[in-house]
Protein backbone atom coordinates (compact mmCIF):
# COMPACT_ATOMS: atom_id res chain seq x y z
CA UNK A 1 0.00 0.00 0.00
CA UNK A 2 1.16 3.56 -0.75
CA UNK A 3 2.76 6.07 1.92
CA UNK A 4 -0.49 8.37 2.96
CA UNK A 5 0.25 11.74 1.86
CA UNK A 6 0.01 14.73 4.26
CA UNK A 7 -1.76 17.59 2.95
CA UNK A 8 1.13 19.82 3.54
CA UNK A 9 2.42 17.71 0.52
CA UNK A 10 -0.06 18.92 -2.08
CA UNK A 11 1.29 21.84 -2.54
CA UNK A 12 3.49 24.72 -3.01
CA UNK A 13 2.29 27.85 -1.83
CA UNK A 14 2.33 28.47 2.46
CA UNK A 15 -0.23 27.27 4.88
CA UNK A 16 0.53 30.21 7.13
CA UNK A 17 -2.42 32.41 6.86
CA UNK A 18 -0.31 35.51 6.80
CA UNK A 19 0.32 35.21 3.39
CA UNK A 20 -3.53 35.52 2.47
CA UNK A 21 -4.89 37.93 4.43
CA UNK A 22 -1.95 39.32 6.67
CA UNK A 23 -3.04 37.28 9.90
CA UNK A 24 -0.20 36.47 12.09
CA UNK A 25 -0.70 33.79 14.60
CA UNK A 26 2.05 31.91 16.73
CA UNK A 27 3.45 29.68 17.43
CA UNK A 28 3.92 29.09 14.07
CA UNK A 29 4.92 25.77 13.86
CA UNK A 30 1.86 24.52 16.01
CA UNK A 31 -0.56 26.18 13.50
CA UNK A 32 1.60 24.39 10.59
CA UNK A 33 0.69 21.42 12.65
CA UNK A 34 -3.07 22.27 13.57
CA UNK A 35 -4.18 23.87 10.11
CA UNK A 36 -2.91 20.46 8.37
CA UNK A 37 -5.39 18.45 10.87
CA UNK A 38 -7.86 21.05 10.09
CA UNK A 39 -7.61 20.42 6.04
CA UNK A 40 -7.78 16.73 6.88
CA UNK A 41 -11.23 17.08 8.56
CA UNK A 42 -12.21 19.20 5.72
CA UNK A 43 -10.94 17.03 3.06
CA UNK A 44 -12.99 13.71 4.88
CA UNK A 45 -16.17 15.87 5.21
CA UNK A 46 -15.79 16.52 1.36
CA UNK A 47 -15.13 12.59 1.02
CA UNK A 48 -18.25 11.98 3.13
CA UNK A 49 -20.67 14.18 1.13
CA UNK A 50 -19.33 13.93 -1.98
CA UNK A 51 -19.53 18.02 -2.41
CA UNK A 52 -17.12 20.63 -2.47
CA UNK A 53 -17.29 23.60 -0.11
CA UNK A 54 -17.35 26.83 -2.16
CA UNK A 55 -14.59 29.45 -2.25
CA UNK A 56 -16.41 31.48 -0.35
CA UNK A 57 -17.57 28.43 2.29
CA UNK A 58 -13.40 27.89 2.23
CA UNK A 59 -12.44 31.49 3.37
CA UNK A 60 -15.63 31.68 6.14
CA UNK A 61 -14.52 28.22 7.46
CA UNK A 62 -10.71 29.07 7.92
CA UNK A 63 -11.07 32.61 9.07
CA UNK A 64 -13.55 31.23 11.53
CA UNK A 65 -10.90 28.40 12.55
CA UNK A 66 -8.15 30.99 13.21
CA UNK A 67 -10.32 33.08 15.48
CA UNK A 68 -11.72 30.04 17.21
CA UNK A 69 -7.86 29.14 17.99
CA UNK A 70 -7.30 32.60 18.77
CA UNK A 71 -10.11 32.71 21.10
CA UNK A 72 -9.56 29.28 22.98
CA UNK A 73 -5.56 30.26 23.80
CA UNK A 74 -4.26 28.36 20.96
CA UNK A 75 -2.82 30.76 19.06
CA UNK A 76 -1.86 34.35 20.07
CA UNK A 77 -2.68 36.71 16.94
CA UNK A 78 0.18 39.65 16.57
CA UNK A 79 -0.94 42.61 14.45
CA UNK A 80 -2.00 41.97 11.22
CA UNK A 81 1.02 42.40 8.71
CA UNK A 82 0.78 44.53 5.92
CA UNK A 83 2.48 44.81 2.36
CA UNK A 84 5.19 42.40 0.93
CA UNK A 85 5.16 39.84 3.71
CA UNK A 86 1.57 40.02 4.14
CA UNK A 87 -1.53 39.73 1.86
CA UNK A 88 0.46 40.91 -0.81
CA UNK A 89 2.13 37.91 -1.66
CA UNK A 90 -0.06 35.06 -1.91
CA UNK A 91 -3.65 36.80 -1.25
CA UNK A 92 -7.19 35.26 0.04
CA UNK A 93 -8.29 33.96 -3.57
CA UNK A 94 -4.54 31.80 -4.22
CA UNK A 95 -4.48 30.73 -0.82
CA UNK A 96 -8.01 29.37 -0.63
CA UNK A 97 -7.25 27.75 -4.42
CA UNK A 98 -3.93 26.12 -2.58
CA UNK A 99 -6.09 24.55 0.30
CA UNK A 100 -8.84 23.47 -1.94
CA UNK A 101 -6.00 21.55 -3.94
CA UNK A 102 -4.86 19.77 -0.53
CA UNK A 103 -7.93 18.81 0.34
CA UNK A 104 -8.84 17.25 -2.85
CA UNK A 105 -5.93 15.28 -3.35
CA UNK A 106 -6.64 13.75 -0.04
CA UNK A 107 -10.01 13.02 -1.47
CA UNK A 108 -8.65 11.34 -4.94
CA UNK A 109 -5.99 9.62 -2.29
CA UNK A 110 -8.34 8.23 -0.33
CA UNK A 111 -11.14 7.19 -3.12
CA UNK A 112 -7.94 5.24 -4.98
CA UNK A 113 -7.33 3.65 -1.44
CA UNK A 114 -10.77 2.48 -0.62
CA UNK A 115 -11.66 4.83 2.27
CA UNK A 116 -10.40 7.31 4.52
CA UNK A 117 -9.57 4.43 7.62
CA UNK A 118 -6.44 3.81 5.97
Amino acid sequence: MARRPTPMEFGSLPMDPMYAWGIKLEPVDKLIVELNDYIEQLAKETYDSGREFSDAELERLFLKWFDDRVADGTFRRLPDEQGRAGRAVVGPAKWIKAQRTRINRLVAWWKEQGGTDI
